[in-house]
């Protein structure tokens, strides 16, 4: 396929053969727009490469490449070097698509004029065989905005699978990080939204998510160590756009939070001047801090952050009320 299609389809694959057939099946029956489909199979040593050629020969729209194993993100990246499309879109080989998704995706975003189209998405429970809805209530409508949802770890806004991208926003060195294993997602959808000027979120369910035990989620282990080099990654990222500092406060959230999940409050406290604040402050210009956050920067500054939190937390029990965002 060498003209320009409407939608590069970019799928990659490794030892996927028991969920693969429906990822395909949901693939072939997306009519419209145009799309071509490339599946990057990632050194499968089981029966994948074999049904990727098998569907390549029968569907004309199809591509495959077979690579040694490298990853998830190098055979995107891989992916991404062969698109053509108007616009990119990204699929997993153990989840499939609904009916007429990139019609619904594309017309959006033509409609729109956005060049990043989010849309709703299923969670498939393998183990209880249950379809949960997953929604954005509310939709936010601002890039700027949708930076600090992503840094607060967001399920919709994090995921690269359920949207549609200009493709020009790849422009340059716009690349998944092949050194993060988890959150690379987040990572990629950090730089395009900080790159986008309009995006728009589609109110439908366009994509099914499988979870299942091969889940690379479900495998990860020890959860605070295993998400480190994606917070030093998004570190990097926000210091080299220049906004560390406007985000200070929802990055500190994030790598408390991290922390927290697996250690507990008062553990997580316990530790964060020694192995958190470091992170937090890395970089960052004092001076560039935002007025309303220029107190909770002075306290991580002095060590003093863990009584505060402490504080704030239980203020939450009486109230209610959370301090910030976490997921």
């Amino acid at each position: 396929m060498n003209h320009m299609v409407d939608i590069s389809v970019i799928v990659p694959c490794f030892n996927a053969e028991r969920y693969l057939r429906v990822c395909l099946e949901s693939l072939k029956a997306q009519e419209t727009p145009e799309i071509e489909m490339i599946f990057i199979d990632d050194g499968s040593s089981d029966a994948t490469g074999a049904i990727l050629d098998a569907f390549a020969r029968t569907e004309p729209r199809a591509q495959v490449v077979h690579i040694l194993n490298s990853g998830v993100s190098a055979a995107r990246n891989r992916g991404l070097s062969m698109a053509k499309g108007r616009y990119i879109a990204f699929v997993d080989a153990d989840d499939a698509l609904e009916e007429d998704s990139f019609a619904r995706l594309y017309q959006a975003a033509v409609r729109s004029g956005a060049q990043i189209t989010s849309a709703n998405h299923i969670l498939f429970d393998e183990a209880l065989g249950q379809r949960v809805p997953v929604e954005i209530e509310p939709v936010v409508q601002q890039p700027s905005e949708i930076v600090r949802e992503i840094i607060h770890m967001h399920r919709i806004y994090n995921n690269i699978w359920n949207k549609l991208y200009v493709r020009d926003l790849f422009d340059g060195d716009m690349t998944l990080d092949e050194g993060v294993r988890i959150g690379e997602d987040a990572l990629l959808n950090l730089r395009l939204y900080l790159r986008a000027r309009r995006v728009s979120h589609l109110p439908e369910c366009t994509y099914v998510y499988r979870v299942h035990s091969r889940s690379a989620m479900a495998s990860i282990g020890g959860y605070s160590e295993a998400h480190q080099p994606m917070l030093r990654s998004m570190s990097g990222i926000l210091l080299s756009e220049g906004v560390k500092e406007l985000y200070f406060r929802d990055f500190l959230q994030s790598c408390v939070w991290v922390d927290e999940k697996e250690q507990g409050i008062r553990a997580c406290m316990r530790v964060f001047n020694e192995k958190i604040r470091p992170l937090v402050l890395a970089g960052v210009n004092g001076a560039r801090i935002p007025q309303k956050d220029a107190a909770v920067y002075r306290m991580v500054v002095a060590g003093r952050f863990p009584q505060f939190y402490l504080m704030q937390r239980v203020k939450e029990k009486l109230t209610g009320r959370k301090w910030g965002i976490r997921r």
